[in-house]
């Protein structure tokens, strides 16, 4: 998943950044769950979400797998387990004018703002039953 994170064309990760592969366990293990997608047995896309929040802490395809709809793929489970787990409502966040902010619009996110950091927010909502 790291290898697909550092991939990215936008969102990149800053050197300094203090993601690092030992980051993702405690999201995949203990606050929440994450979905992969593999072609020929290696990861090309993966999304993480935390039930705990209800914050998507990532979706990323890698760049050479882009425009086959990967995320929707990996998004489309996230987001009904998510919701299944009884939250009311998920969020996330992404750079402001990048083309995922254009992704999570088509996909059904609803555009909240820009935070404090500067990137743009979005939530979903449990659908009516």
């Amino acid at each position: 998943m790291h290898r697909v994170r550092k991939a990215v064309r936008e969102n990149k990760l800053s050197l300094n950044t203090k993601i690092h592969e030992e980051t993702y366990a405690p999201y995949l293990e203990t606050t929440g769950r994450g979905w992969v997608l593999e072609e020929d047995g290696v990861i090309v896309a993966f999304a993480i979400g935390e039930h705990t929040t209800g914050n998507i802490w990532a979706l990323f395809v890698h760049e050479d797998h882009e425009g086959k709809g990967y995320g929707s793929k990996v998004q489309e489970p996230m987001i009904q387990w998510l919701f299944a787990q009884g939250l009311d409502r998920i969020h996330l966040t992404t750079g402001a004018n990048t083309r995922a902010q254009g992704f999570y619009h088509a996909t059904g996110w609803t555009f909240t703002g820009i935070d404090t950091h500067g990137d743009a927010a979005f939530e979903r909502r449990r659908p009516e039953s």
